[in-house]
């Protein structure tokens, strides 16, 4: 027989539930809605939209435990793993702050990073674009991008969903570029984990294939 909520916990949850109702998403991505958080100025919530993509024969257990959060999981591990390695390279990544229930779903509750006008730091995408003819200014973003790369290297950090829109140029990071998404290994026998070369060799694989996204 299933447990029943009782009226003192429908209280509580409404009254931690953070209401969206009247907000409007800073950002729109393929899988969030990106808010500000109504009550800390440097924080963002992303509410995820998409719909679990895969349907194992055997649910593996993160699917079972965390059902479309399981992304958050993975996150979070990496993101711990790398905080208790004191690593500085962890600069190169959003500030993981949490979670938080809202109107509009569970969210992950993340740093906000800013570019040079206040709004949302602009995506490496979105640079690549505004540089499509300009060569020089291609070259510079290769290079930052290389330089990003050298640092999750250096502080073992893996990001294993790695694109353009995933990284923005943080005015709180020196205008450096800084990963906002994609934390933490996604196979399902992660040997980058565990192999400092298998890590390593995925950091050439990456360091290749995304060059070409240059245009050089």
């Amino acid at each position: 027989m299933p447990l029943r909520r009782c009226a003192t916990s429908e209280k509580l949850e409404q009254r931690y539930m953070i209401d969206l109702s009247d907000f409007s998403p800073l950002r729109t991505s393929r899988n969030y809605l990106i808010f500000q958080h109504p009550e800390i100025e440097r924080a963002l919530l992303k509410v995820r939209t998409d719909e679990p993509a895969r349907n194992h024969t055997i649910p593996r257990y993160a699917e079972w435990r965390y059902g479309n959060l399981r992304q958050w999981n993975r996150e979070a591990n990496e993101y711990l793993a790398a905080l208790s390695r004191g690593c500085p390279e962890i600069d190169r990544l959003a500030r993981f702050m949490g979670y938080a229930a809202t109107s509009s779903g569970p969210a992950l509750v993340m740093e906000k990073l800013t570019g040079p006008d206040g709004d949302l730091a602009p995506t490496l995408h979105a640079e690549r674009v505004a540089m499509a003819d300009d060569q020089e200014g291609r070259k510079r973003l290769h290079a930052d991008f290389m330089d990003l790369l050298d640092d999750l290297e250096k502080g073992q950090i893996i990001v294993g969903d790695m694109g353009f829109e995933n990284i923005v140029r943080a005015q709180e990071r020196g205008g450096k570029l800084t990963v906002i998404d994609g934390l933490g290994e996604r196979v399902m026998f992660p040997l980058a984990l565990f192999s400092k070369w298998a890590f390593h060799k995925s950091i050439e694989r990456r360091r290749t294939r995304m060059s070409k996204g240059f245009g050089l």
